[in-house]
């Protein structure tokens, strides 16, 4: 990748007014073109770039004023995309969400309930700043997206829970990138075929970036890629560490399994839509399946196995919204990747096509946000972990949903005990220690010595920027005090699994 053919790309799309904005992220074959100016203050997800207001233009790439604009562009695009179906009126963390263009050095970016954070580095040569990407972009801001739309999230200490917000961030960039027309005609072919694409491929830039250290780290061509082949494993079974064509416990890489079923569906639900299908019938696809994710994100009850919560409302929700017209492939996507059991769906492919009235109404009813009862406190022993004697304690929300009429009625009946919670939180605490993830604060680092399960190698407190200088770690998470124990709570959600 050379800045020079970067710049190359622009200056064909060059336009008089507006400004340049990448389609795309900047190392895939999508070129820069002319935008309207995007108005970051318009409701009701408002944004503020931190800094001077540049004023707008047609800036080369590689500037400040491109990277500046191109990242208001994608701020924009996917706000819009996201403000009609989600229904709130601002943000988490107010009326307003803060951007930080370059944060400092690293390759990453975060999002942390003050604002959405991105940084640069250097790798072979070239700096790379991680807000210039659309992907990253609409990533974070996804994570943003749903915290306004389920705050229970946040805390949630369950491994499925926060890989299904990293997928989030993921399906956010998708579909964000299939607002643009141009984005849409080009991706068209790759999704109808199920196949990958620029489309598939996340964070491309940044994935060359962190290949250059670490080969093994990112996928080859990309951080992530949606078009993947990854089917559910309980996490308790994996690994804390795995190379990126394997499947592992941390958050980001266990979220390739959701993420790679919603681009399976994604290709599916085309197909449902039109044998011959156009960029228009993308559009209307992408819009269809936002909504059935929020309606299930809003639906489905906080649990260890947060997969198969929202897989099977996603099924609800089509049978309420749609009558059932996605159920095909949703059910045969969801049970081939092995987040639902095929016993789980057989009530409803044993049911008509259309249900009664009363039943749906019913439907409607269950498929509603969930109640929330309030919180369990999970209580592990603080040794486990090598930490000073006493209880690390864990918040779980405990939420209420009836049985369901019209899918996975085994799921929903069963009642997950305390047991369960305290085995997923367990797991979910030993992964991030594993990964460094926790800010012990004043507790000496010395002190926290028990190796955790599967046992990798902890990373020291700071490492080596690719320029040489030392970074302080960017921890998700923090230790407080509480009584006489301790409390985990999180801090953010970093862009990516970066290597140690």
């Amino acid at each position: 990748m050379k800045t020079k053919q970067r710049k190359a790309k622009t200056r064909s799309s060059a336009a008089t007014t507006g400004v340049m904005a990448w389609q795309d992220d900047p190392l895939s074959k999508m070129p820069a073109l002319a935008q309207p100016v995007p108005d970051l203050k318009k409701p009701p997800l408002r944004f503020k770039i931190k800094g001077p207001a540049l004023k707008p233009g047609i800036y080369p790439a590689g500037s400040p004023g491109f990277r500046y604009w191109a990242a208001a562009e994608a701020l924009r695009r996917g706000g819009d995309f996201w403000a009609p179906i989600l229904g709130v009126k601002g943000w988490e963390p107010g009326p307003v969400l803060q951007v930080g263009l370059d944060q400092g050095v690293d390759f990453n970016a975060y999002y942390d309930r003050t604002q959405l954070a991105f940084f640069h580095d250097t790798a072979a040569g070239e700096i790379i700043y991680s807000g210039e990407s659309p992907d990253i972009v609409c990533h974070e801001m996804g994570h943003a997206c749903l915290d306004a739309h389920r705050p229970q999230l946040w805390d949630t200490p369950f491994i499925e829970a926060g890989a299904f917000h990293e997928s989030f961030g993921d399906m956010s960039a998708i579909l964000s990138a299939l607002q643009l027309p141009s984005v849409r005609t080009t991706a068209l072919s790759g999704v109808a075929q199920d196949k990958p694409s620029f489309l598939s491929r996340l964070a491309e830039q940044l994935g060359w970036a962190i290949r250059q250290s670490s080969p093994d780290a990112v996928d080859s061509d990309c951080l992530r890629n949606a078009c993947n082949s990854f089917n559910y494993v309980d996490p308790n079974t994996l690994p804390d560490s795995a190379p990126a064509d394997k499947l592992c416990a941390e958050v980001h890489s266990f979220s390739r399994i959701f993420t790679g079923a919603f681009y399976e569906i994604l290709s599916g639900m085309l197909a449902i839509r039109s044998k011959k299908p156009t960029e228009a019938d993308l559009a209307a696809v992408a819009l269809d399946w936002a909504v059935l994710l929020l309606d299930a994100t809003a639906a489905a009850p906080v649990r260890p196995d947060f997969f198969a919560q929202v897989a099977s409302h996603v099924i609800d929700a089509d049978t309420v919204r749609f009558h059932g017209k996605y159920r095909a492939v949703l059910t045969d996507t969801f049970v081939s990747r092995k987040i639902l059991p095929p016993s789980s769906v057989k009530p409803l492919l044993d049911s008509k096509s259309r249900l009664s009235k009363q039943a749906l109404a019913f439907a409607e009813h269950v498929t509603r946000p969930t109640r929330e009862l309030g919180i369990h406190k999970v209580h592990l022993s603080a040794k486990d972990f090598g930490l000073p004697s006493g209880d690390l304690v864990v918040h779980v929300p405990l939420e209420q949903k009836p049985a369901l009429m019209v899918s996975s009625t085994l799921l929903h009946s069963e009642t997950a005990n305390n047991d369960t919670f305290e085995q997923a939180s367990h797991r979910f605490v030993s992964m991030l220690f594993a990964h460094d993830r926790i800010d012990t604060g004043k507790l000496r680092r010395s002190r926290i010595t028990a190796a955790p399960k599967r046992g990798t190698k902890r990373a020291a407190a700071t490492r080596k920027s690719r320029a040489g200088e030392q970074l302080p770690r960017i921890h998700t998470h923090a230790l407080v005090k509480a009584g006489k124990g301790l409390r985990l709570v999180r801090r953010l959600f970093v862009c990516g699994c970066f290597p140690k």
